[in-house]
């Protein structure tokens, strides 16, 4: 069995200022063939929408999965993303771990990349 780390990191845009988000925990452990959640939570009203991405070492973070208050909790392929609005949080179930899955992963209350990826990217490194 071989034990990796997943890094969770949270996205806000300017827009929305009165809203909020945060990791709960800002490094999990998992192994592989197991299975891990990531979870954020939030603060803020009328959010109807949480989005996940997830960056690997010098590239650009990429979308995984979105969570729709109105579909309940959404799937693909190993990744399920569920919005808890009562406790105010965000989940990302992660089955069936691999080594290719220790990441940065990033939850955001709004689109975040909506035309160029590559101008976040620039952003994160500072």
């Amino acid at each position: 069995m071989v034990l990796f780390y997943l890094t969770i990191l949270a996205l806000l845009t300017e827009s929305v200022s009165a809203n909020a988000i945060t990791p709960l925990s800002t490094e999990n452990h998992a192994f592989e063939g197991g299975k891990v959640t990531l979870s954020c939570s939030y603060s803020g009203s009328g959010i109807q929408s949480w989005q996940w991405y997830r960056q690997y070492p010098n590239t650009a973070p990429e979308f995984l999965l979105q969570a729709l208050e109105s579909l309940g909790p959404q799937q693909k392929d190993r990744y399920v993303a569920e919005a808890q609005k009562d406790k105010k949080h965000l989940n990302l179930e992660i089955s069936k771990t691999e080594v290719a899955d220790a990441a940065i992963y990033y939850c955001a209350l709004v689109p975040t990349v909506t035309g160029n990826p590559s101008t976040l990217y620039k952003n994160l490194r500072g």
